[in-house]
């Protein structure tokens, strides 16, 4: 007691802040540790990218079983632009949607029926790793014997995301792209 009664108002404000700083400080790195772990999951490539192109992929495939459920048939270019579009939701593709303009159409001497869809990203400035670019053509053409890729444009953006990239600059690896894959098909016998 008598070194209570011995201190001064100073003294007493130091040792009150000391045992709260002592009480408080687990609390502060407590929180400092989650606002990390959280940035780290809304970083590019963390956590929150793969929970988001997981979604996509279970929201395409839930798509089609739906429509499978419910009795529909794909017939034509809707069967060709759901291909297209599980495709691009694979794991390894993460493409994302696509804008379909109506397909050309030509008929060949022997019957046979070639319909070209011109294959866009919905935003025309959204870059992709080559790699995925690369999956993405690959698979198109891998998993079925009746679609091929006839016709690719990629232009590779610079750090700052202009397609303009001079040729002594090294650009960074993000390209966008268009391609136009051609179907072809016998008609239908009568």
């Amino acid at each position: 007691m008598k070194f209570l009664n011995q201190i001064s108002f100073a003294q007493s404000m130091i040792i009150v802040c000391l045992l709260g700083s002592f009480t408080l400080g687990p609390f502060l790195y407590g929180n400092h540790k989650a606002i990390n772990e959280l940035t780290e999951a809304v970083a590019e490539g963390g956590e929150l990218s793969r929970i988001v192109a997981r979604i996509q992929s279970n929201s395409l495939l839930y798509t089609q079983l739906h429509a499978q459920k419910s009795g529909e048939t794909l017939q034509g270019q809707d069967q060709t632009t759901a291909y297209i579009m599980r495709i691009a939701g694979d794991d390894n593709v993460e493409m994302g949607r696509f804008n379909f303009p109506k397909p050309q159409r030509s008929v060949s001497g022997g019957g046979i029926i070639d319909e070209t869809f011109t294959i866009k990203p919905d935003d025309p400035r959204r870059a992709f790793d080559r790699i995925n670019v690369g999956n993405f053509l690959f698979s198109l053409e891998d998993r079925t014997r009746r679609l091929r890729v006839t016709q690719l444009s990629m232009d590779a953006l610079n750090a700052a995301g202009k397609t303009n990239v001079p040729a002594e600059q090294l650009p960074s690896d993000k390209w966008t792209f268009t391609c136009k894959v051609t179907s072809r098909s016998k008609p239908a016998s009568e």
